[in-house]
């Protein structure tokens, strides 16, 4: 499901909000989750569904990677890499209907 299916089917579950209402409530709560994630040991909890987590490794560069970096960049070539891992923990309820979903698809 993508932003503009949402938006419709939230502005036909509520036939009372205009489809740009509706839009706009989704951008401002992606830039809120946006400016809430870029912050280090920040989490989203998405409602029934999970917690969104973002973590950041600092890794050395070395190896194939390091002559790479040294190719592209001369001497300026970073010793060390950030790592950005995006988590996404599902509930349990989310776990569930997804098994469920799944289960009702083998043919």
């Amino acid at each position: 499901m993508n932003h503009q299916q949402t938006v419709r089917e939230i502005s036909r579950r509520l036939p009372r909000l205009e489809r740009r209402d509706v839009a706009e409530v989704l951008d401002i709560m992606a830039e809120l989750w946006l400016e809430a994630l870029a912050q280090p040991g920040t989490t989203v909890t998405l409602g029934d569904l999970g917690k969104l987590v973002v973590e950041v490794q600092t890794i050395h560069s070395g190896g194939v990677i390091q002559q790479r970096l040294q190719k592209h960049h001369g001497d300026a070539a970073p010793k060390t890499l950030k790592r950005v891992y995006v988590r996404f923990r599902p509930t349990a309820k989310l776990r569930a209907a997804i098994l469920l979903g799944y289960e009702g698809n083998k043919t």
